[in-house]
């Protein structure tokens, strides 16, 4: 992608193509918003793997099912895989591991449900509030993916889309689809591949810190390999 970055600007009328700053605007968001989010979300997956052995048995059970054992997870299983979205997503909600959206500025005074906001005020989204109000979600501090389930087993929509985990409107993060993607197949090969267990030295919890993500606190885990026949 930076390569077609350099050629675009090789070729561009300087008028009105893309500029070096803009090119070096637009890698740094990449590599620092993506890169950074998408690895802590796999991170928090296998903790959470690790932490409900009952629930990666059933993903496992249902990989194996649709997959089988003589291939790799691809993104055509994923309308057949829909246990393993409602664990991504119920991931996304459960940890809110971006808690807050990078910051925004008002570029004129606004007035939202009787509250007014003067122009070039910075704004955040508080997305773990909204991950885990009451009033949305039952249970909200329970992991529980089958609450994205319906009757049939199938992904209930309306729930997913009430997760807040890449903001939203038109300055959400214009990579979120490409981020679902990458921690769906990466989640299900692993999934496919491996067994995740606890290292048996240390504690299991859930403690983090925090940055522009929730970041674990030095977890570590065992894994068991399979041999994909």
């Amino acid at each position: 992608m930076s390569d077609a970055f350099i050629g675009v600007i090789d070729h561009a009328d300087t008028e009105t193509g893309l500029t070096e700053a803009h090119t070096e605007g637009t890698v740094s968001d990449l590599i620092g918003a993506g890169l950074d989010t998408v690895s802590t979300a796999l991170h928090w997956m296998l903790l959470l793997l690790v932490k409900y052995p009952s629930i990666q048995t059933k993903l496992q059970e249902q990989i194996d099912k649709v997959v089988g054992r003589d291939r790799l997870p691809s993104i055509e299983d994923k309308s057949n895989l829909a246990y393993l979205d409602a664990f991504i997503y119920e991931t996304m909600r459960y940890t809110s591991f971006v808690p807050v959206t990078i910051p925004h500025s008002t570029t004129s005074d606004v007035t939202i449900e009787g509250l007014h906001i003067p122009k070039d005020t910075v704004v955040f989204i508080n997305q773990w509030s909204v991950n885990h109000d009451p009033q949305k979600w039952q249970d909200p501090h329970i992991f529980n993916p089958s609450r994205f389930l319906d009757e049939n087993g199938a992904l209930g929509k309306n729930l997913t889309n009430s997760v807040m985990i890449f903001s939203i409107g038109k300055r959400r993060c214009i990579g979120d689809q490409i981020a679902k993607v990458e921690v769906f197949l990466i989640t299900a090969i692993l999934i496919h591949q491996l067994t995740f267990e606890n290292d048996p030295s240390q504690n299991l919890s859930l403690n983090c810190y925090y940055g522009l993500t929730l970041n674990q606190k030095g977890k570590k885990c065992c894994q068991q390999g399979f041999i994909v026949l």
